[in-house]
């Protein structure tokens, strides 16, 4: 029984690896979720019992659908939206978290056809905001069945922390989920690649300008925003200093998060100083409910000024520096991604068309 758990784990560990290095190199999953047709992964806390006793009972307290309840099964019953996508009750946070993990694939391929620089050369070019939508839906629906069936995340606030073996899942899903959707919404990989290029062809200068303009830049700086809440939550208590160092996630969030938000700053004349006008509304990124009007208001159409974290830094061309300082303080513990950061934002201005260019 134990060698036979401790190969389940090793086939979930693999998994989690592969999404990981998938993050980090921007390449397709390895591992798809139809591969993995074996039961889910016994509960943390039969691992941790002290005592055969105690093992004992909470093996007993183990729900029996978990011994038949196969992975592979498991998600295609949640990606099939045509009939109505159920889940069963007794998934841990752990289980959760691989099954973002197996979105990932979806994931990849939805962002990589909604934000291919070669798409208007094909034949048949569907809308990038098809493709988005789609997973983005399944993307939702993985959250809310998170967030409904497991108390830790719904108390989730890194402040108040999680005492549950499962505790280490809340911020590592909180941020892949974060990710998954910023994978969606932000074409990484083009924004990188521009800095280390003094032209820019028209074909990508309308790339640009339309990504810039659109939602979807905006949605992707409120993911960004909640990434490094996320972070900036956990590192506000020193109980779960070792967990953030440990998260794998953190780095290559901040980055991405940093490129975009960074970018996105400084392609947009919002605050008074900057426009002229008088003072707008203001949106907290880190903090406001995806319900609120503002918040909603200024997603879809760019109205009002959203800041940035509790030092309410504008997002604004004229605070790109101070934007800069955030990212650098988050990474400090990676000398090479504050490195980035800092190369990214130098060539804002020497790489990227002027802002006039863009309008």
């Amino acid at each position: 029984m134990i060698n036979l758990s401790l190969s389940l784990r090793l086939a979930y560990a693999v998994l989690r690896v592969d999404t990981y290095f998938s993050i980090l190199a921007d390449y397709p999953p390895s591992v798809r979720y139809q591969e993995i047709c074996i039961p889910l992964p016994k509960s943390t806390h039969l691992w941790s019992a002290t005592s055969e006793d105690e093992r004992r009972k909470l093996q007993w307290n183990e729900p029996a659908g978990r011994e038949k309840a196969r992975f592979c099964y498991l998600m295609r019953d949640a990606l099939d939206f045509t009939h109505g996508r159920h889940l069963p009750g007794f998934l841990t946070a752990e289980d959760y978290h691989l099954g973002l993990c197996s979105y990932q694939a979806g994931t990849w391929e939805a962002a990589h056809k909604a934000h291919s620089s070669e798409s208007d050369e094909l034949i048949t070019n569907a809308l990038p905001r098809e493709h988005v939508q789609i997973w983005r839906s399944q993307l939702d629906f993985w959250y809310f069945s998170l967030t409904s069936n497991n108390q830790p995340e719904q108390e989730y606030s890194g402040i108040t922390t999680v005492s549950d073996a499962d505790g280490i899942f809340t911020p590592l899903s909180l941020i892949l989920w974060h990710l998954s959707s910023l994978t969606l919404y932000a074409p990484v990989r083009f924004l990188q690649s521009q800095c280390s290029t003094d032209r820019i062809t028209p074909k990508d200068k309308t790339r640009l300008r339309d990504w810039v303009a659109s939602p979807c830049a905006r949605t992707a700086v409120r993911n960004a925003a909640q990434i490094c809440r996320v972070v900036e939550d956990e590192s506000s208590s020193p109980a779960v200093t070792t967990r953030l160092l440990l998260n794998p996630l953190v780095v290559p969030g901040i980055l991405k998060s940093a490129i975009i938000t960074t970018l996105y700053a400084h392609y947009s004349l919002t605050c008074s100083k900057c426009t002229g006008m008088s003072p707008v509304d203001l949106v907290d990124l880190f903090n406001t409910d995806d319900e609120d009007t503002r918040l909603v208001n200024w997603m879809e159409h760019g109205n009002g000024l959203a800041t940035w974290g509790p030092s309410e830094i504008a997002i604004c061309r004229c605070r790109v520096l101070e934007l800069s300082d955030w990212f650098r303080c988050a990474v400090r513990a990676s000398k090479r991604a504050e490195i980035e950061i800092l190369a990214f934002v130098a060539t804002l201005d020497k790489g990227y068309l002027p802002l006039r260019d863009l309008s």
